[in-house]
């Protein structure tokens, strides 16, 4: 701090700001922050959805068929402690609250008397491999008994919300819109609507919120379910034929989206070496492995299926 700032506070005026905003003799190095950090991207990761290795109904929608493939062949994946989904499970986490509140108090053992149920867990489907299988499980964030719909809450930037006002949501969402649609069928509630409500991650309020709401169509959450296992079923083909090398340069080989994906660059599987001399030989697939690969679509044949796309 300089002489004049000295005086400047002697005289009851504050130290004189620095370009950056900042005033002189304030700043210290950030020496508390790393450990502050850790503890935050700890919570992060060890949160349930961050461990979840079985493949669920948010991620069998993808166009990526490479990180589609690698998810159910169990490749471990390091994405770090992703602070955009934590955002979005904050927010969650509150309107668990709100909602909940709204529900009639009291005693009420049968759910079904309630209007509004929050993460509602829900089994869509299974999936099966030479190794065993699994149910796909998933949880609503909100399904509103009485108008039959389903909601969902995606918190997203600028440039999401600039592509859904264009085109629509993505296949990923649309699918599992509809995959949680079909889990409430299984145990025979009534869904008549999907709804997906674009939340602005940096609006100042909810006037640019973006809801689309959609008749309830089960195709494609059961394209999607049908396309996984026609994968897991063409990798243990693969495995149980010529090993699991080959079924991981399969995997390798299969395209990627066409757009962004959050899981590319993600899997240990699909990095280089650090030292390139110590990499083993590329493997080589067959012919007729490759063969396979033009039966699987990336993308579902979308239909006009909104009732209201209001931005």
């Amino acid at each position: 701090m300089s002489a004049a700032d000295v005086l400047a506070v002697l005289n009851g005026q504050p130290p004189t700001p620095t370009d950056d905003g900042t005033c002189h003799g304030l700043r210290e190095d950030a020496t508390l922050w790393p450990e502050i950090r850790g503890i935050i991207e700890t919570s992060i990761v060890s949160a349930p959805r961050s461990r979840q290795r079985e493949i669920g109904p948010s991620e069998l929608g993808t166009d990526c068929l490479r990180c589609l493939a690698a998810k159910l062949a169990g490749w471990k994946q390091d994405k770090g402690a992703a602070w955009l989904p934590f955002i979005g499970t904050c927010v969650h986490e509150r309107f668990e609250r709100t909602f909940t509140g709204l529900n009639k108090q009291g005693f009420d053992p049968d759910m079904r008397n309630r209007r509004f149920e929050i993460e509602k867990r829900v089994t869509v489907g299974s999936i099966h491999g030479l190794a065993g299988g699994y149910d796909v499980q998933g949880s609503i964030d909100l399904y509103d008994r009485h108008n039959a719909a389903t909601a969902d809450w995606k918190i997203v930037g600028a440039t999401t919300m600039k592509t859904v006002k264009a085109h629509g949501p993505s296949q990923t969402y649309l699918c599992q819109a509809s995959l949680y649609g079909i889990g409430l069928t299984r145990e025979e509630e009534r869904v008549e609507h999907m709804c997906i409500y674009f939340l602005p991650r940096n609006g100042l309020t909810l006037k640019d919120a973006l809801p689309v709401q959609m008749r309830f169509d089960p195709k494609p959450g059961m394209w999607a379910l049908t396309r996984a296992q026609l994968l897991v079923t063409f990798m243990d083909l693969i495995e149980q034929s010529d090993g699991a090398d080959v079924r991981d340069a399969w995997i390798r080989t299969l395209p990627k989206s066409t757009g962004h994906c959050f899981d590319c660059g993600t899997w240990a599987n699909d990095r280089d070496p650090v030292i390139p001399e110590t990499a083993k030989p590329r493997t080589e697939v067959p012919e007729r492995w490759t063969r396979l690969t033009p039966l699987l679509e990336s993308r579902y044949p979308q239909s006009e299926n909104t009732e209201q796309h209001n931005s």
